[in-house]
Protein backbone atom coordinates (compact mmCIF):
# COMPACT_ATOMS: atom_id res chain seq x y z
CA UNK A 1 0.00 0.00 0.00
CA UNK A 2 1.51 3.17 -0.83
CA UNK A 3 1.64 6.09 1.68
CA UNK A 4 -0.42 9.18 1.15
CA UNK A 5 1.25 12.10 0.29
CA UNK A 6 2.36 14.94 3.05
CA UNK A 7 3.50 18.40 3.16
CA UNK A 8 7.03 16.95 2.72
CA UNK A 9 6.24 15.81 -0.37
CA UNK A 10 4.67 19.26 -2.25
CA UNK A 11 6.54 20.37 -5.03
CA UNK A 12 3.87 23.03 -6.50
CA UNK A 13 3.67 26.87 -7.61
CA UNK A 14 0.98 28.94 -5.50
CA UNK A 15 -0.96 30.07 -8.67
CA UNK A 16 -2.55 33.11 -7.01
CA UNK A 17 0.94 34.40 -5.37
CA UNK A 18 3.38 32.58 -7.74
CA UNK A 19 5.04 31.39 -4.25
CA UNK A 20 6.87 28.48 -4.59
CA UNK A 21 5.50 25.08 -2.39
CA UNK A 22 8.57 22.86 -1.75
CA UNK A 23 8.56 20.60 0.63
CA UNK A 24 11.01 18.72 2.72
CA UNK A 25 11.63 15.83 0.78
CA UNK A 26 11.40 17.55 -2.72
CA UNK A 27 14.87 19.82 -2.05
CA UNK A 28 16.64 17.86 -3.85
CA UNK A 29 14.41 17.54 -6.40
CA UNK A 30 14.63 21.34 -6.93
CA UNK A 31 18.45 20.96 -6.72
CA UNK A 32 18.32 18.95 -10.03
CA UNK A 33 16.14 20.92 -11.92
CA UNK A 34 18.07 24.51 -11.31
CA UNK A 35 21.43 22.62 -12.19
CA UNK A 36 19.20 21.12 -15.27
CA UNK A 37 18.98 24.27 -16.41
CA UNK A 38 22.00 26.31 -15.11
CA UNK A 39 25.05 23.56 -15.21
CA UNK A 40 23.79 20.13 -15.70
CA UNK A 41 27.24 18.29 -16.19
CA UNK A 42 27.62 19.05 -12.26
CA UNK A 43 24.63 16.18 -11.53
CA UNK A 44 26.71 13.71 -14.14
CA UNK A 45 30.44 14.38 -12.87
CA UNK A 46 31.68 15.74 -9.32
CA UNK A 47 32.66 18.91 -9.87
CA UNK A 48 33.04 22.63 -8.12
CA UNK A 49 30.26 24.35 -9.60
CA UNK A 50 31.00 27.55 -11.78
CA UNK A 51 29.08 30.09 -9.72
CA UNK A 52 30.34 33.22 -11.37
CA UNK A 53 29.73 31.61 -14.71
CA UNK A 54 25.94 30.82 -13.59
CA UNK A 55 25.13 34.09 -12.15
CA UNK A 56 26.93 35.55 -15.39
CA UNK A 57 24.50 33.68 -17.67
CA UNK A 58 21.57 34.31 -15.88
CA UNK A 59 22.38 38.52 -15.81
CA UNK A 60 23.12 38.75 -12.27
CA UNK A 61 25.90 41.15 -10.78
CA UNK A 62 27.86 41.37 -8.17
CA UNK A 63 28.13 44.02 -5.39
CA UNK A 64 29.76 44.45 -2.35
CA UNK A 65 28.43 46.43 0.35
CA UNK A 66 28.06 46.13 4.08
CA UNK A 67 24.46 45.16 4.79
CA UNK A 68 24.67 44.94 8.85
CA UNK A 69 26.57 46.18 11.94
CA UNK A 70 26.83 42.64 13.36
CA UNK A 71 27.91 40.80 10.21
CA UNK A 72 24.67 38.60 10.22
CA UNK A 73 23.61 39.71 6.87
CA UNK A 74 25.67 38.18 4.27
CA UNK A 75 23.96 39.40 1.19
CA UNK A 76 20.94 40.20 -0.55
CA UNK A 77 19.33 39.93 -4.26
CA UNK A 78 17.02 42.87 -5.96
CA UNK A 79 14.62 41.24 -7.44
CA UNK A 80 12.98 44.57 -8.22
CA UNK A 81 14.18 47.85 -8.47
CA UNK A 82 14.47 49.15 -5.22
CA UNK A 83 16.13 50.73 -2.05
CA UNK A 84 18.35 49.18 0.88
CA UNK A 85 19.30 49.85 3.96
CA UNK A 86 23.56 50.50 3.50
CA UNK A 87 25.68 50.27 6.93
CA UNK A 88 28.80 52.46 6.87
CA UNK A 89 31.31 51.07 8.88
CA UNK A 90 33.30 54.52 9.39
CA UNK A 91 30.31 56.51 10.63
CA UNK A 92 28.27 53.92 12.38
CA UNK A 93 25.33 54.83 10.62
CA UNK A 94 22.69 53.29 8.06
CA UNK A 95 21.59 55.33 4.46
CA UNK A 96 19.40 53.82 1.92
CA UNK A 97 21.02 53.00 -1.54
CA UNK A 98 19.62 52.04 -4.81
CA UNK A 99 20.18 48.99 -6.73
CA UNK A 100 18.72 47.88 -10.05
CA UNK A 101 17.03 44.41 -10.07
CA UNK A 102 19.24 41.89 -10.83
CA UNK A 103 21.96 42.85 -8.04
CA UNK A 104 23.71 40.49 -5.63
CA UNK A 105 24.63 42.34 -3.09
CA UNK A 106 27.37 40.83 0.03
CA UNK A 107 28.74 41.88 2.57
CA UNK A 108 32.87 41.67 1.84
CA UNK A 109 33.47 41.95 6.11
CA UNK A 110 31.32 38.52 6.26
CA UNK A 111 33.39 36.46 3.76
CA UNK A 112 36.49 37.68 4.91
CA UNK A 113 35.31 36.50 8.57
CA UNK A 114 33.22 33.11 7.34
CA UNK A 115 35.53 32.68 4.03
CA UNK A 116 35.38 31.62 0.47
CA UNK A 117 32.77 28.47 0.86
CA UNK A 118 30.48 31.11 2.79
CA UNK A 119 30.41 33.70 0.03
CA UNK A 120 29.71 30.73 -2.58
CA UNK A 121 26.76 29.37 -0.33
CA UNK A 122 25.19 33.12 -0.34
CA UNK A 123 25.75 33.49 -4.03
CA UNK A 124 23.92 30.62 -5.25
CA UNK A 125 21.13 31.30 -2.24
CA UNK A 126 20.48 34.27 -4.12
CA UNK A 127 20.75 33.39 -7.63
CA UNK A 128 18.09 30.74 -5.90
CA UNK A 129 16.00 33.71 -5.03
CA UNK A 130 15.98 35.19 -8.51
CA UNK A 131 15.22 32.27 -10.17
CA UNK A 132 11.79 31.02 -7.87
CA UNK A 133 10.81 34.12 -6.11
CA UNK A 134 11.38 36.50 -8.95
CA UNK A 135 7.38 36.17 -10.12
CA UNK A 136 6.27 36.41 -6.39
CA UNK A 137 7.23 39.80 -5.88
CA UNK A 138 6.46 41.32 -9.07
CA UNK A 139 3.03 39.92 -8.39
CA UNK A 140 3.07 40.93 -4.97
CA UNK A 141 4.20 45.07 -6.37
CA UNK A 142 1.30 44.88 -8.28
CA UNK A 143 -1.40 43.98 -5.58
CA UNK A 144 -0.32 46.02 -2.99
CA UNK A 145 2.92 48.38 -2.75
CA UNK A 146 2.74 48.78 0.66
CA UNK A 147 3.06 45.34 1.09
CA UNK A 148 6.02 44.73 -1.13
CA UNK A 149 7.81 47.64 1.21
CA UNK A 150 7.36 45.85 4.09
CA UNK A 151 8.02 42.52 3.22
CA UNK A 152 11.03 43.12 0.19
CA UNK A 153 14.05 42.53 0.02
CA UNK A 154 15.04 39.26 1.67
CA UNK A 155 18.04 39.47 3.25
CA UNK A 156 20.18 36.36 3.44
CA UNK A 157 20.69 36.53 7.61
CA UNK A 158 23.20 33.88 8.91
CA UNK A 159 20.93 33.59 11.84
CA UNK A 160 17.68 32.28 9.69
CA UNK A 161 20.06 29.61 8.80
CA UNK A 162 18.22 26.75 10.47
CA UNK A 163 14.94 28.78 11.53
CA UNK A 164 12.18 26.87 10.34
CA UNK A 165 8.50 29.16 9.73
CA UNK A 166 5.32 27.91 11.34
CA UNK A 167 3.15 25.39 9.30
CA UNK A 168 -0.60 26.94 8.83
CA UNK A 169 0.55 30.47 9.60
CA UNK A 170 -1.49 32.12 6.80
CA UNK A 171 0.10 35.42 6.42
CA UNK A 172 2.29 37.00 3.83
CA UNK A 173 5.25 37.73 6.01
CA UNK A 174 5.38 33.92 6.65
CA UNK A 175 5.02 33.25 3.35
CA UNK A 176 8.01 34.87 2.18
CA UNK A 177 9.63 33.33 5.42
CA UNK A 178 9.34 29.82 3.56
CA UNK A 179 10.78 31.74 0.71
CA UNK A 180 14.23 32.12 2.42
CA UNK A 181 14.12 28.87 4.48
CA UNK A 182 13.87 26.99 0.76
CA UNK A 183 16.88 29.24 -0.43
CA UNK A 184 19.17 28.30 2.97
CA UNK A 185 17.98 24.20 2.20
CA UNK A 186 18.13 24.51 -1.24
CA UNK A 187 22.22 26.13 -1.92
CA UNK A 188 24.24 23.42 -0.13
CA UNK A 189 22.41 21.23 -2.56
CA UNK A 190 22.85 22.95 -6.08
CA UNK A 191 26.84 23.10 -4.86
CA UNK A 192 27.01 19.72 -4.04
CA UNK A 193 24.28 17.45 -5.84
CA UNK A 194 23.49 14.47 -4.30
CA UNK A 195 24.53 11.66 -6.89
CA UNK A 196 27.91 13.63 -7.43
CA UNK A 197 28.46 14.57 -3.88
CA UNK A 198 27.72 10.71 -2.58
CA UNK A 199 29.43 9.75 -5.59
CA UNK A 200 33.04 12.01 -4.87
CA UNK A 201 32.47 11.24 -1.50
CA UNK A 202 32.90 7.19 -2.05
CA UNK A 203 35.82 7.56 -3.92
CA UNK A 204 37.75 9.69 -1.80
CA UNK A 205 36.40 6.79 1.35
CA UNK A 206 37.89 4.37 -0.61
CA UNK A 207 40.92 5.57 -1.79
CA UNK A 208 41.83 5.97 2.12
CA UNK A 209 41.20 2.28 2.16
CA UNK A 210 43.43 1.32 -0.32
CA UNK A 211 46.85 -0.67 0.55
CA UNK A 212 48.52 1.62 -1.14
CA UNK A 213 47.37 4.50 0.31
CA UNK A 214 49.37 6.74 2.93
CA UNK A 215 45.98 8.04 4.29
CA UNK A 216 44.76 7.32 7.56
CA UNK A 217 40.84 7.26 6.55
CA UNK A 218 39.26 9.64 9.03
CA UNK A 219 36.23 12.31 9.23
CA UNK A 220 38.26 15.54 9.38
CA UNK A 221 40.84 14.61 6.02
CA UNK A 222 36.98 13.46 4.42
CA UNK A 223 35.35 16.74 5.21
CA UNK A 224 38.59 18.73 4.67
CA UNK A 225 39.12 16.84 0.81
CA UNK A 226 35.37 17.45 0.26
CA UNK A 227 35.57 20.99 1.51
CA UNK A 228 38.24 21.98 -0.59
CA UNK A 229 37.02 20.03 -3.77
CA UNK A 230 32.87 21.60 -3.89
CA UNK A 231 34.86 24.73 -2.39
CA UNK A 232 32.11 24.85 0.59
CA UNK A 233 32.34 25.40 3.95
CA UNK A 234 33.23 22.22 6.21
CA UNK A 235 30.22 22.68 8.58
CA UNK A 236 27.91 22.31 5.00
CA UNK A 237 29.85 18.96 4.18
CA UNK A 238 29.53 17.44 7.33
CA UNK A 239 25.48 17.96 7.40
CA UNK A 240 25.40 17.15 3.24
CA UNK A 241 27.30 13.87 4.44
CA UNK A 242 24.63 12.73 6.38
CA UNK A 243 21.74 13.91 4.19
CA UNK A 244 22.75 11.71 1.57
CA UNK A 245 22.78 8.51 3.79
CA UNK A 246 26.45 7.96 4.24
CA UNK A 247 26.18 8.13 7.81
CA UNK A 248 26.75 4.28 8.59
CA UNK A 249 29.88 5.10 6.33
CA UNK A 250 31.31 7.70 8.36
CA UNK A 251 30.45 6.22 11.76
CA UNK A 252 32.68 3.95 11.92
CA UNK A 253 35.84 6.38 11.39
CA UNK A 254 37.33 6.80 14.85
CA UNK A 255 37.42 10.25 14.98
CA UNK A 256 33.44 10.87 13.98
CA UNK A 257 32.40 11.82 17.19
CA UNK A 258 35.07 13.86 17.70
CA UNK A 259 34.90 16.28 14.22
CA UNK A 260 30.95 15.78 14.54
CA UNK A 261 30.90 17.10 17.63
CA UNK A 262 29.35 20.23 16.45
CA UNK A 263 26.27 18.93 15.21
CA UNK A 264 25.74 15.70 17.65
CA UNK A 265 26.75 16.68 20.92
CA UNK A 266 26.38 20.93 21.53
CA UNK A 267 24.70 22.46 24.69
CA UNK A 268 22.46 24.91 23.43
CA UNK A 269 22.10 28.03 25.44
CA UNK A 270 25.07 27.68 27.94
CA UNK A 271 25.38 29.94 31.15
CA UNK A 272 28.30 32.16 31.29
CA UNK A 273 30.33 33.32 34.11
CA UNK A 274 31.01 37.00 33.57
CA UNK A 275 34.74 35.86 33.17
CA UNK A 276 33.64 33.73 30.38
CA UNK A 277 31.45 36.45 29.21
CA UNK A 278 34.12 38.71 29.10
CA UNK A 279 36.61 36.24 27.25
CA UNK A 280 34.23 35.58 24.48
CA UNK A 281 33.71 38.76 24.07
CA UNK A 282 37.47 39.94 23.99
CA UNK A 283 38.28 36.94 21.20
CA UNK A 284 35.60 36.86 19.13
CA UNK A 285 34.90 40.08 16.97
CA UNK A 286 31.49 38.59 15.50
CA UNK A 287 29.91 38.43 19.11
CA UNK A 288 31.28 41.69 20.32
CA UNK A 289 29.70 43.20 17.14
CA UNK A 290 26.57 41.67 18.21
CA UNK A 291 26.47 42.72 21.43
CA UNK A 292 28.40 46.23 21.34
CA UNK A 293 25.45 47.77 19.10
CA UNK A 294 23.58 48.11 22.29
CA UNK A 295 20.67 45.34 21.88
CA UNK A 296 22.57 42.93 24.43
CA UNK A 297 23.61 43.11 27.27
CA UNK A 298 24.76 40.52 29.79
CA UNK A 299 22.06 39.39 32.49
CA UNK A 300 22.55 35.83 34.91
CA UNK A 301 24.79 34.11 32.66
CA UNK A 302 23.13 35.18 29.17
CA UNK A 303 23.43 38.45 27.03
CA UNK A 304 20.02 38.75 26.49
CA UNK A 305 17.63 41.91 23.96
CA UNK A 306 17.99 45.12 26.46
CA UNK A 307 14.10 44.78 26.62
CA UNK A 308 11.91 45.43 29.59
CA UNK A 309 10.36 42.25 28.70
CA UNK A 310 13.25 40.36 29.45
CA UNK A 311 15.72 42.35 32.01
CA UNK A 312 13.96 43.58 34.87
CA UNK A 313 16.39 45.34 37.54
CA UNK A 314 15.99 44.27 41.66
CA UNK A 315 17.65 45.69 44.00
CA UNK A 316 20.25 47.81 41.90
CA UNK A 317 21.27 44.18 40.04
CA UNK A 318 19.90 42.84 36.75
CA UNK A 319 17.50 39.94 36.40
CA UNK A 320 16.02 37.92 33.80
CA UNK A 321 12.44 37.96 33.81
CA UNK A 322 10.27 35.00 34.33
CA UNK A 323 9.36 35.64 30.43
CA UNK A 324 13.17 35.50 29.60
CA UNK A 325 13.80 32.39 31.14
CA UNK A 326 11.34 30.74 29.99
CA UNK A 327 11.98 31.89 26.23
CA UNK A 328 15.37 31.90 26.26
CA UNK A 329 15.52 31.46 22.41
CA UNK A 330 13.75 34.50 21.69
CA UNK A 331 15.63 37.10 23.16
CA UNK A 332 19.61 35.16 24.30
CA UNK A 333 22.54 34.73 21.94
CA UNK A 334 23.35 31.30 21.85
CA UNK A 335 26.43 29.95 23.35
CA UNK A 336 27.00 26.40 22.65
CA UNK A 337 29.15 24.06 24.47
CA UNK A 338 30.51 20.48 24.40
CA UNK A 339 33.24 18.57 25.32
CA UNK A 340 35.92 18.22 22.72
CA UNK A 341 39.19 16.70 21.32
CA UNK A 342 41.90 18.28 19.11
CA UNK A 343 42.27 17.40 15.98
CA UNK A 344 44.16 18.52 12.93
CA UNK A 345 41.29 20.70 11.09
CA UNK A 346 39.92 22.48 14.53
CA UNK A 347 40.63 25.98 13.97
CA UNK A 348 38.96 25.05 10.48
CA UNK A 349 35.72 23.87 11.69
CA UNK A 350 35.63 26.89 14.36
CA UNK A 351 37.57 29.72 12.63
CA UNK A 352 34.34 31.94 12.91
CA UNK A 353 33.56 30.55 16.49
CA UNK A 354 36.24 31.72 19.60
CA UNK A 355 37.82 28.32 21.63
CA UNK A 356 37.69 28.26 25.55
CA UNK A 357 39.93 25.73 26.98
CA UNK A 358 39.12 24.78 30.28
CA UNK A 359 42.11 22.99 31.99
CA UNK A 360 41.67 19.69 33.66
CA UNK A 361 40.28 16.19 33.08
CA UNK A 362 37.08 17.58 30.39
CA UNK A 363 38.26 20.23 27.60
CA UNK A 364 35.01 22.29 27.19
CA UNK A 365 34.32 24.78 23.78
CA UNK A 366 32.52 27.71 24.33
CA UNK A 367 31.50 28.51 20.93
CA UNK A 368 29.36 31.39 19.21
CA UNK A 369 27.98 31.94 15.76
CA UNK A 370 25.16 33.34 13.93
CA UNK A 371 23.72 31.06 12.48
CA UNK A 372 22.80 29.48 15.90
CA UNK A 373 20.53 32.60 16.44
CA UNK A 374 16.92 32.91 16.65
CA UNK A 375 15.63 35.40 14.40
CA UNK A 376 15.30 37.74 16.59
CA UNK A 377 12.67 40.17 16.57
CA UNK A 378 14.38 43.92 17.23
CA UNK A 379 12.91 47.09 18.12
CA UNK A 380 14.56 50.36 16.18
CA UNK A 381 17.86 50.85 17.55
CA UNK A 382 16.89 54.15 19.25
CA UNK A 383 14.23 52.10 21.87
CA UNK A 384 17.27 49.36 22.69
CA UNK A 385 19.33 52.40 23.23
CA UNK A 386 17.45 54.20 25.11
CA UNK A 387 16.60 51.08 27.77
CA UNK A 388 20.27 50.36 27.75
CA UNK A 389 20.81 53.49 28.80
CA UNK A 390 18.67 53.33 31.80
CA UNK A 391 19.05 49.73 32.86
CA UNK A 392 20.57 50.55 36.19
CA UNK A 393 18.43 53.85 36.40
CA UNK A 394 17.32 54.84 39.80
CA UNK A 395 14.70 56.64 40.69
CA UNK A 396 14.30 59.81 38.42
CA UNK A 397 13.85 61.96 41.80
CA UNK A 398 17.34 60.63 42.81
CA UNK A 399 19.47 61.19 39.60
CA UNK A 400 17.72 64.55 39.10
CA UNK A 401 19.46 65.27 42.73
CA UNK A 402 22.25 63.69 42.20
CA UNK A 403 22.83 65.60 38.80
CA UNK A 404 22.75 68.99 40.32
CA UNK A 405 24.97 68.08 43.29
CA UNK A 406 27.69 67.40 40.95
CA UNK A 407 27.44 70.20 38.94
CA UNK A 408 27.23 72.52 42.27
CA UNK A 409 30.97 73.35 43.12
CA UNK A 410 30.28 73.71 46.58
CA UNK A 411 28.87 70.18 46.87
CA UNK A 412 32.20 67.75 47.23
CA UNK A 413 32.83 64.26 46.00
CA UNK A 414 31.90 63.04 49.47
CA UNK A 415 28.87 64.30 49.84
CA UNK A 416 27.53 63.05 46.14
CA UNK A 417 28.88 60.03 47.11
CA UNK A 418 27.36 59.35 50.48
CA UNK A 419 23.98 60.61 49.37
CA UNK A 420 23.82 58.04 47.18
CA UNK A 421 25.06 55.24 50.31
CA UNK A 422 22.72 56.65 52.16
CA UNK A 423 19.70 55.93 49.51
CA UNK A 424 21.27 52.47 49.30
CA UNK A 425 20.97 52.20 52.88
CA UNK A 426 25.06 51.80 53.35
CA UNK A 427 24.65 52.97 56.54
CA UNK A 428 27.23 50.54 58.13
CA UNK A 429 31.06 49.97 57.75
CA UNK A 430 30.19 46.53 56.90
CA UNK A 431 27.51 46.18 54.39
CA UNK A 432 29.66 49.33 52.58
CA UNK A 433 32.87 46.68 52.60
CA UNK A 434 30.73 43.73 51.34
CA UNK A 435 29.54 45.70 48.24
CA UNK A 436 33.08 47.50 47.48
CA UNK A 437 35.77 44.90 49.11
CA UNK A 438 37.17 48.47 50.39
CA UNK A 439 38.07 48.64 53.92
CA UNK A 440 35.23 49.83 56.41
CA UNK A 441 37.26 52.93 57.16
CA UNK A 442 36.72 54.07 53.86
CA UNK A 443 32.88 54.38 55.25
CA UNK A 444 33.83 56.44 57.93
CA UNK A 445 36.28 58.88 55.95
CA UNK A 446 33.53 59.63 52.93
CA UNK A 447 30.58 59.80 55.46
CA UNK A 448 32.60 62.55 57.43
CA UNK A 449 33.48 64.37 53.94
CA UNK A 450 37.35 63.65 54.69
CA UNK A 451 38.31 61.55 51.53
CA UNK A 452 37.66 63.64 48.64
CA UNK A 453 41.20 62.85 47.34
CA UNK A 454 40.37 58.86 46.43
CA UNK A 455 42.29 57.31 43.94
CA UNK A 456 40.60 55.94 40.92
CA UNK A 457 40.40 52.21 41.73
CA UNK A 458 38.47 53.22 45.05
CA UNK A 459 36.27 55.05 43.00
CA UNK A 460 35.55 52.64 40.73
CA UNK A 461 34.87 49.96 42.88
CA UNK A 462 32.56 52.60 44.76
CA UNK A 463 30.79 52.96 41.74
CA UNK A 464 30.79 49.53 40.96
CA UNK A 465 29.22 48.67 44.31
CA UNK A 466 26.88 51.39 43.98
CA UNK A 467 25.50 49.50 40.25
CA UNK A 468 26.10 52.89 38.28
CA UNK A 469 26.04 52.86 35.00
CA UNK A 470 28.85 54.42 32.61
CA UNK A 471 26.86 57.70 31.87
CA UNK A 472 27.08 58.39 35.91
CA UNK A 473 30.09 56.79 36.54
CA UNK A 474 31.57 59.36 34.09
CA UNK A 475 30.04 62.54 35.75
CA UNK A 476 31.07 61.62 38.92
CA UNK A 477 34.59 61.54 37.58
CA UNK A 478 33.83 64.54 36.94
CA UNK A 479 33.58 65.23 39.80
CA UNK A 480 36.75 63.99 41.12
CA UNK A 481 40.44 64.58 40.65
CA UNK A 482 40.70 61.59 38.32
CA UNK A 483 40.11 61.63 34.98
CA UNK A 484 39.55 58.13 32.69
CA UNK A 485 41.89 56.86 30.08
CA UNK A 486 39.53 55.34 27.40
CA UNK A 487 42.57 54.43 25.67
CA UNK A 488 44.94 52.57 28.32
CA UNK A 489 44.17 49.96 31.03
CA UNK A 490 42.78 49.65 33.85
CA UNK A 491 40.49 52.31 32.87
CA UNK A 492 39.73 50.61 29.47
CA UNK A 493 39.22 47.23 30.89
CA UNK A 494 37.18 49.12 33.20
CA UNK A 495 34.89 51.13 30.51
CA UNK A 496 34.67 47.93 28.42
CA UNK A 497 33.54 46.15 31.01
CA UNK A 498 30.97 48.68 31.76
CA UNK A 499 30.15 48.88 28.33
CA UNK A 500 29.01 45.44 27.96
CA UNK A 501 28.07 43.84 30.80
CA UNK A 502 26.59 46.58 33.17
CA UNK A 503 25.17 45.64 36.53
CA UNK A 504 28.15 43.65 37.61
CA UNK A 505 28.55 42.75 41.51
CA UNK A 506 31.86 43.81 42.67
CA UNK A 507 33.28 40.22 42.80
CA UNK A 508 31.87 39.37 39.59
CA UNK A 509 33.62 42.44 38.47
CA UNK A 510 37.04 41.44 39.86
CA UNK A 511 36.48 38.16 38.32
CA UNK A 512 36.44 39.78 34.93
CA UNK A 513 39.43 41.88 35.63
CA UNK A 514 41.35 38.73 36.99
CA UNK A 515 40.93 37.55 33.51
CA UNK A 516 41.83 40.36 31.90
CA UNK A 517 44.95 40.46 33.46
CA UNK A 518 44.23 43.57 35.36
CA UNK A 519 44.53 43.94 39.13
CA UNK A 520 41.34 43.71 41.17
CA UNK A 521 39.35 46.42 42.65
CA UNK A 522 39.60 46.31 46.75
CA UNK A 523 41.24 47.26 49.57
CA UNK A 524 44.60 46.53 51.24
CA UNK A 525 44.51 48.60 54.19
CA UNK A 526 45.19 47.09 57.51
CA UNK A 527 42.32 46.92 60.47
CA UNK A 528 43.66 49.57 62.69
CA UNK A 529 44.32 52.06 60.13
CA UNK A 530 42.96 55.75 60.80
Amino acid sequence: MTSRPTSSDIFDVNKKTGALILGKNRLDDYATKFLTRHCKEALLTPMPLPVEKILQEVGLTVKEVSLSRNLDIFGCCMLLDGEVEVYDRESGTYHSAFFPAGTILVDPNSEALYGEGSKRNTLIHEALHWEKDKTYFEILALKNSEATEKLYPIMCRQSETFYEPPEGKKTKENEVKWLEWQAHRLAPRVLMPYKTFRQKALELIESYKAPQSNITPSCDILVENLSEFFIVSRSSVKYRLIEVGLLDEISEFEDYDTVFAEINNRKEFAALTPAEAYQLLSQDSSLRKWVSGGRFVFVDGYFVLADPKYVTTENGSLHLTTKARKNLAQCAINIHEQKYTAYQNIRKDFMAYVLYNVVGVDQRMLTFHPKYQANFVYEPDEVYAAFHEHLLSYDENEEIELIKKLADPTTTLCQCLWFLMENRKWKYPEVFHEKTLLHKNYHGKIKNDKYNNMGTDVLMAICVGLGLNLRIIEKIFQKSSNKLNYYQDPDKTYIHILENMPGLSIQNFNSVLEQAGIPKLGSTLKDDED
